[in-house]
């Protein structure tokens, strides 16, 4: 068998340019629907991203394009388109939120780091003024500020809260608010994310501010803390409703609620002089509650015998005038008679309660008695 005749240079080359050319085509139709499906899983997992777990807590609201869309979602998977075309705001609307109001109380941390530098011996070093309040400080009270007694002598200008009530006294405190989110619309929409909680701790700390500008430091520290509680709590609500903020107001806290320590030693004074003053006069009212009665029953006791007395002494003399008038008018008529009568009646009354009787004869035919008690 005769072997062919071997291909020219030029065709071998041709066909190892075709069969690297078949190869690369190849491996770009590879490429190209691996792409193809990087692609579709790509688009996939963006479609998917609208996707968002609800939780039992929360209720989801979709902003769509930027703009709210009117429709809740309770709690489970919600479908939105993903971003940015869609945005999707959990709203945790089953759970009660707590604000922690500390405007008018001390800075805790300020007093303590300026306990710590402080000494016996030594000069009292006021706490370091932040930065954030020497920019806006006027410089007469950055001085101020920096110049301030130690702590339980005076109020420091700047870490030290206060607030006023309706006697002009001072007073510190610390409170805490719960509210729960009931319109998660209105919640969502009335105020940027930001600055809804600064606008909430606003409100609570307006109302507590005039609700203690009208009460008395007494009422305050005393049995009207109840209704000075609910007080701020209804008038928060008035204007977190006017505002419409979504909210409802469940509990207004005063965790303390204390004159400054520049003055606590007078007011537990005070205090003591009140508790005493009271505790005074609920013996006094005691004491009062069992002696009237008591007063009262021996004074109509008294008033009874005395009428029964009256009316027994009233009873006797009158009788005893009708007896000596009838012995009067017989006496009148013969008089011996009766006086001897009267005579017998005085004996007969008076030898039982003698011990020794002497009779002595007399002129006429009489006996004269003479009468001697023993004793």
């Amino acid at each position: 068998m005769i072997d062919p005749a071997p291909l020219p240079l030029s065709a071998r080359r041709r066909a190892a340019r075709v069969s690297s050319g078949q190869a690369l085509f190849g491996a770009l139709a590879a490429t190209i629907k691996l792409l193809r499906w990087l692609l579709l899983g790509l688009v996939g997992i963006y479609l998917g991203s609208g996707i968002t777990r609800v939780a039992p807590n929360e209720d989801a609201l979709i902003y769509r394009l930027g703009r709210l869309q009117r429709e809740l979602h309770p709690p489970g998977l919600c479908f939105a388109l993903p971003p940015p075309i869609d945005r999707v705001v959990r709203v945790p609307t089953r759970t009660q939120h707590e604000l922690f109001l500390n405007a008018w109380a001390p800075d805790e941390q300020a007093a303590a780091n300026a306990a710590a530098e402080a000494s016996p011996a030594a000069a009292f070093t006021a706490p370091q003024i932040p930065a954030s309040l020497l920019a806006v400080l006027p410089a007469a009270n950055v001085g101020l500020a920096a110049n301030t007694p130690p702590p339980g002598k005076g109020l420091h200008p700047v870490f030290d809260g206060y607030t006023l009530t309706g006697d002009a006294n001072i007073v510190q405190a610390r409170l805490t608010a719960r509210y729960r989110i009931t319109d998660p619309f209105a919640y969502a929409g009335a105020v940027q994310t930001g600055a809804r909680t600064p606008l909430i701790d606003a409100v609570l700390i307006d109302a507590a501010t005039r609700t203690l500008a009208r009460t008395k430091i007494d009422d305050a520290l005393g049995s009207g803390l109840e209704s000075l509680r609910t007080r701020i709590r209804e008038l928060a609500q008035e204007r977190v409703d006017a505002l419409k903020l979504g909210i409802e107001i469940v509990a207004f806290e005063i965790n303390s609620l204390a004159p400054p320590a520049a003055t606590s030693a007078a007011f537990a004074d005070v205090t003591s002089a009140q508790v005493e003053a009271r505790t005074t006069l609920e013996q006094a009212r005691t004491y009062r509650a069992q002696t009237m009665p008591r007063a009262a029953s021996e004074a109509f006791r008294a008033r009874q015998q005395a009428t029964a007395d009256s009316r027994e002494l009233t009873t006797r003399a009158r009788g005893e005038t009708a007896s000596f008038l009838s012995l009067l008018a017989e006496h009148r008529t013969s008089p011996a008679l009766v006086e001897t009568r009267l005579r017998a009646a005085a004996l007969e009354y008076v030898l039982p309660r003698v011990k020794q009787k002497t009779l002595l004869p007399a002129d006429g035919g009489a006996f004269n008695v003479y009468l001697r008690d023993a004793k």
